[in-house]
């Protein structure tokens, strides 16, 4: 997977791969980092949850009143194999060709009125926190190959505020030539 990032951002940044700063358009050519960000969000959701309070009764076989709260767990949906074939595998192809039938199926910064600040600064959501992540990662990319450190670490979650590893994401990075 490493090799196939790096071979799209050495086709999208030909002749000035390692220091190129990206543009809009170029951020937009990075399907496959893309991809890859939008299965590491459903796996590990910045928002692991969050509640809501009803602003009307909703009846789903059961009457749930207005002003109960209600909290929503993404981190539970995102492993739903109701909405996601695998759901434990990482397969990064799985949203390239998503198309939000079940928006509510995939909410890794929360979802509706309430959503990320993103949605203040551009259009669509979540868009700027992608933009800023395809940003980084692409620089990280261009400048080391990236491999887990140990491959038996195994992360040690907690959902806070944020959903966090305890015990650290091992990787290790070798600086390209």
């Amino acid at each position: 997977m490493s090799e196939k990032l790096f071979d799209e951002q050495t086709q999208i940044f030909p002749s000035d791969w390692k220091s190129a700063h990206a543009s809009h358009k170029q951020l937009m050519e990075m399907k496959y980092l893309d991809m890859v960000i939008k299965e590491t969000l459903r796996l590990y959701p910045p928002v692991p949850f969050y509640g809501r309070k009803l602003a009307q009764d909703f009846v789903e076989g059961t009457l749930y009143p207005k002003g109960l709260t209600v909290f929503l767990f993404p981190y539970g949906c995102h492993r739903s194999a109701k909405y996601f074939p695998e759901p434990e595998k990482f397969i990064p192809e799985r949203f390239e060709n998503w198309t939000g039938k079940l928006p509510y199926a995939y909410t890794p910064f929360s979802a509706g009125p309430r959503n990320c600040i993103g949605k203040f600064l551009l259009p669509t959501g979540q868009k700027f926190a992608m933009l800023e992540m395809l940003a980084i990662i692409s620089k990280i990319i261009r400048k080391f190959k990236l491999a887990p450190a140990r491959p038996e670490h195994e992360m040690q979650l907690a959902g806070e505020t944020i959903l966090i590893s305890k015990n650290g994401v091992n990787i290790s990075l070798e600086k390209r030539l």
